[in-house]
């Protein structure tokens, strides 16, 4: 402990109370401090317009501080809606407690749970910690006198537990690495990431609030006529219901048949990550899952809009066992199909823009095996026409254009079997027959021959030690199951790093001043205020060099990225306006002719 007084002037756990209301801000009710270098706690009492203003400024200044707390999200979204400013230095016990056990537990890791491991007794009786959390939701503002006092004892009940939680995986953590500066250095990074979720979250999605409203009042009207138009593409749908049969017949006429997965019960599967794996092989799949969404959505109002016209969707940072970002594309429209990102825009003083990293996979994949061939091939621009041109399926002097359908079939592969994917796989996969999967899959192993001797190395020597770990000290424990097929390991290294990599570059891109609106796997949604457009492009250009950057610090070479300059609608450029008007058309007929001005504007 004495090295993190040394490094800060003050060390303190804190836990606040609040009112949550789905797609809006926290609205603080109570937050409970202590100072561990003096042992005070303070209580401060948060409701009321004479309280707000008491406690208008935060008793600790985040250039002086590490914080502590179980699941920093909620603290830092109310030291937000306090105004105050955010926490620089985070300890979360929560994360640190998903790092030590990542891949041996599944679930299990709120703050009475994972105290409970560590045989620390609760302070509050559970059932007691259950009503004064339903007393604070129920009653917020009003609560009666006599009531503040044991809300009060409430907050202070978690702030004790997470200290002693804190204490001991401080003592944990220095038997287990003895260069405690390092450990130090991996928590704030991977704290500090979670606590900027909360501005994240506090940002929100900006929506087209007419075009919102519009699809929900007319949501039923706009589904019979998305399904009448798939009727022309597949015919699957029965009184408005999706029909297994129907679908099953429509998969035999496309010969994809007795390649769909299917339950253990035998039923076709049909979630999201299925349509999307065919939808890269086949084009009436792709329109099909693009509609699927809409129709089979019920309503919109699971995006959490806010009363500001913001959708506030929570974010998993540390969802998967990868570390990847875990977002419901039910609440969050960033992550729907293309045509429902209709809804997304902005007003006129702003700019959107999506950006994400070129063949970020890829790029992992040669730096951290330092292939060399395959840094060539990322070092061309376009790693997939290289891998079609070096093995001989499509002339040297191809160009993208002229061999799309060669390039797509080369760079499923390369990122298939990149990530252990066999040759029997891959003829799953492709739909493409075997002998022909056998000799693409020899093609690219004999080519990136390095990248693949590499990925055995690490294998073995997570077999040897138990775990993976990246850079920043994310880790995973290898279950028995994976160590019996180390083929299920082989992208867990590409998928964590790419991982660091957006945490990496959400913190740089938050100290540059730029407003994330969101964050999903390997793209960032901006928020960018100007009306000249050339202030937006000098933003995109500072954007595109952060990211690239971040890349860098992590895998040790930077990525490109690629970025998109949105107006007032996320679908107003390109083939994506096309699929904005022919929504906007449904929302016409759906309205019997009459419809809003403010919609016909925007399109224009």
């Amino acid at each position: 402990m004495n090295k993190l007084f040394d490094q800060f002037k003050n060390v303190v756990v804190y836990d606040y109370e609040y009112k949550f209301t789905p797609g809006n801000p926290p609205e603080p009710v109570c937050v409970v401090y202590k100072e561990l270098h003096t042992g005070q706690i303070t209580k401060n009492w948060l409701v009321g317009e004479d309280n707000k203003k008491f406690y208008s400024v935060s008793p600790f200044p985040v250039s002086e501080t590490l914080f502590i707390a179980h699941y920093s999200n909620a603290e830092v979204s109310c030291d937000l809606a306090m105004g105050y400013e955010k926490p620089i230095y985070i300890w979360d016990t929560f994360v640190e407690e998903k790092k030590l056990l990542n891949g041996k537990m599944a679930r299990g890791y709120g703050l009475l749970e994972t105290c409970q491991r560590y045989g620390i007794n609760e302070i509050m009786d559970a059932d007691k910690k259950r009503y004064w959390r339903t007393h604070i939701m129920e009653n917020y503002p009003n609560y009666e006198q006599n009531n503040i006092s044991g809300i009060l004892d409430y907050c202070k009940a978690d702030v004790v537990l997470t200290e002693q939680l804190f204490l001991k995986q401080v003592a944990l953590l220095e038997k287990l690495d003895h260069n405690f500066t390092r450990v130090l250095q991996q928590a704030i990074f991977h704290g500090r990431s979670l606590g900027l979720t909360a501005q994240i979250e506090r940002n929100g999605i900006p929506l087209n609030l007419t075009l919102y409203n519009d699809l929900d009042k007319y949501y039923d009207e706009v589904r019979e006529q998305e399904i009448k138009e798939l009727e022309n593409v597949f015919d699957v749908y029965e009184l408005g219901k999706f029909s297994h049969k129907k679908f099953e017949a429509a998969l035999l006429k496309e010969k994809l048949l007795h390649r769909w997965p299917r339950s253990e019960k035998g039923r076709l599967k049909t979630d999201d990550r299925t349509f999307y794996r065919f939808a890269a092989v086949n084009d009436k799949i792709a329109a099909f899952r693009n509609s699927k969404f809409i129709i089979e959505s019920r309503t919109l109002k699971g995006f959490c809009v806010g009363k500001d016209g913001r959708s506030r969707a929570p974010l998993n940072l540390f969802g998967q066992i990868t570390g990847r970002t875990n977002v419901s594309t039910a609440i969050n429209p960033f992550g729907a199909p293309r045509r429902m990102r209709t809804i997304i825009g902005t007003d006129k003083d702003h700019y959107l823009v999506y950006a994400d990293w070129k063949s970020q996979e890829a790029v992992v994949q040669a730096y951290l095996s330092q292939d060399q061939e395959m840094i060539k091939a990322i070092n061309s621009g376009d790693p997939y026409l290289y891998t079609a041109k070096k093995v001989g399926a499509v002339p040297k002097d191809a160009i993208r254009k002229n061999v799309e359908k060669e390039r797509e079939l080369y760079k499923q592969s390369f990122l298939a079997i990149g990530y252990g994917q066999t040759p029997y796989g891959l003829k799953n996969k492709l739909g493409i027959s075997l002998p022909n999967a056998t000799f693409i899959h020899s093609q690219i192993v004999r080519t990136y021959n390095v990248f693949q001797e590499w990925s055995k190395a690490i294998i073995s020597k997570a077999n040897q030690r138990g775990y993976f770990i990246t850079k920043y000290g994310w880790k995973y424990w290898l279950s028995d199951r994976e160590i019996a097929n180390p083929r299920r390991l082989i992208n867990w290294p590409i998928q964590s790093h790419g991982s660091e990599i957006l945490r990496r570059a959400m913190i740089d891109l938050d100290e540059k001043g730029f407003e994330i609106s969101m964050i999903i796997h390997d793209a960032v949604l901006i928020h960018c205020k100007g009306k000249k457009l050339r202030a937006v492009i000098n933003d995109i250009k500072e954007i595109k060099k952060i990211m690239s950057e971040a890349a860098k610090k992590v895998i040790g070479a930077p990525i490109g990225v690629d970025t998109n300059l949105i107006g007032r609608s996320y679908q107003q450029s390109g083939d994506d306006k096309k699929r904005w008007e022919q929504l906007y058309e449904k929302l016409i007929k759906a309205k019997s002719g009459h419809y809003s001005s403010t919609i016909k504007r925007e399109v224009d």
